[in-house]
């Protein structure tokens, strides 16, 4: 049940077994699992660790318990976890990935490379660690392996039950003139705005692109030259004569760090919808200040979302600034911060950020954007607005290592983590920015013309 997305009934399911039996270790470590997915992490350890006392030889266990303190950056002990997991089953290539995994997060690079490359000779037709290796060498820039090794993520369970089933050959960059490529997107909204930068490399080679997207993105990626049109569903792709996944193209085009497409903006915003959203900004919130769109939270559904989102109120300290004006991207507003939200005096455009499309217009009117890593920041990156995202550790590949900016996106800057789970540091850092920044401002407001966002 905790599987089919059911974790309530899981839990109510194993509870029922341990009214039964009480303490029955398996049941215990079990009700650890459910709980664990629910988030609830202090609780998941403690059944965990009470399943554990009793019987120690179990690895999956330990494998599920350095999984949770992982959650909570504990990562010594989730080290030493992964490591008896390993310990009572070395032939596992899952164990050996769990550990290396671990090794990444706290910036062990060659001790993450070395367990990797174990757990591959355990089994080298394992998904999970292609893909952990795949993250490894593409964050530290060695692109030309990392992208080799990315393609292993469509025999992931994840992607083969999530994804479409391709009629045609995949395309691998050939000459199609008169023929048409599919062209999916594969992983979050975040991930397809950042590849969309090749939709008109592969429209350079072919006949016609169709695009297979998500509802929110359809206007949005329409507006990229070389579509064809955007569709959601394969069924409707009509004849063709290749197919290829969005996030393919970094290898089918050879992507170094240094050869990176920045055609700066790949993104923009329907001309009609700006303006009147440059309209409806004035009349709801004046037009006084240095505009700057926020956005704290990601998407729930995220599996890195424990990661990057953080509470609003860790940025109340921006809505004191003089002379600046926040404006909430955020979608929805999470119930937990909607105290601070009308502390604030913030206004909720949710309802009226129908898609991206409207989201893009309502950038297009604003000087700054300050984001977690979100589909928001990728959006106004590639659009060229000025762009601050706040950035976990360890970092999502994209963003590299020790890195504050972005070869992907010129106009971006980025306020890193200095390790696992600490905001502080880098929210006072952006905020004294911001004050540095508007200090400038304020010199220029009559002129309406900010500075540089940039370093």
């Amino acid at each position: 049940m905790i599987n089919q997305g059911k974790p309530g009934e899981a839990e109510t399911a194993c509870r029922a077994v341990l009214q039964e039996a009480p303490g029955l270790p398996e049941a215990t470590a079990l009700l650890g699992f459910i709980v664990a997915r629910m988030r609830r992490l202090a609780e998941a350890e403690s059944l965990l660790r009470e399943a554990i006392a009793k019987r120690s030889d179990v690895p999956q266990w330990h494998f599920e318990l350095r999984n949770v303190l992982r959650y909570d950056f504990r990562l010594d002990e989730s080290l030493a976890e992964a490591w008896e997991a390993v310990r009572l089953d070395p032939a596992s290539a899952q164990f050996r990935n769990g550990l290396a995994q671990i090794y990444f997060d706290r910036g062990e690079y060659d001790q993450g490379y070395g367990t990797i490359l174990d757990a591959l000779a355990c089994d080298p037709e394992h998904p999970e660690s292609h893909l952990s290796l795949a993250h490894a060498l593409l964050a530290s820039g060695n692109f030309r392996a990392g992208w080799a090794e990315y393609e292993w993520r469509f025999r992931s369970k994840i992607f083969i039950k999530a994804l479409p089933k391709p009629i045609r050959p995949y395309w691998n960059g050939m000459p199609l003139p008169g023929r048409r490529l599919v062209i999916s997107t594969d992983q979050g909204f975040g991930d397809s705005f950042q590849f969309a930068r090749y939709i008109p490399m592969a429209a350079a080679r072919v006949g016609e692109v169709v695009v297979i997207c998500r509802p929110p993105q359809i206007q949005l990626l329409s507006r990229i030259p070389g579509v064809r049109a955007c569709i959601t569903d394969l069924k409707r792709a009509g004849d063709h004569a290749a197919f290829c996944w969005l996030a393919s193209l970094p290898y089918v085009f050879g992507t170094e760090v240094s050869t990176i497409p920045t055609p700066i903006p790949y993104l923009t915003a329907s001309p009609v919808r700006r303006a009147y959203w440059r309209g409806e900004l004035v009349r709801r919130i004046g037009d006084n200040g240095v505009r700057v769109g926020l956005v704290w939270a990601g998407n729930i559904e995220n599996t890195a979302d424990w990661r990057r989102s953080i509470p609003l109120a860790a940025l109340r300290e921006l809505a004191a600034i003089q002379g600046v004006q926040l404006v909430s991207l955020q979608k929805p507003v999470p119930d937990t911060d909607r105290d601070v939200f009308a502390e604030l005096g913030l206004q909720d455009f949710s309802a009226d950020l129908t898609d991206f499309s409207e989201t893009a217009a309502v950038i297009a009117n604003l000087d700054l954007i300050v984001s977690v890593d979100s589909a928001v920041a990728h959006l106004a990156g590639a659009m060229g607005v000025p762009t601050w995202t706040l950035i976990y550790e360890p970092a999502d590949w994209r963003w590299m290592t020790r890195r504050e900016d972005s070869p992907w996106y010129p106009t971006m800057r980025l306020f890193r983590q200095p390790c696992a789970g600490q905001w502080d540091e880098p929210i006072g850092r952006l905020i004294e920015a911001l004050r540095q920044y508007m200090q400038v401002a304020q010199k220029e407001m009559a002129a309406r013309k900010p500075p540089s966002l940039n370093p």
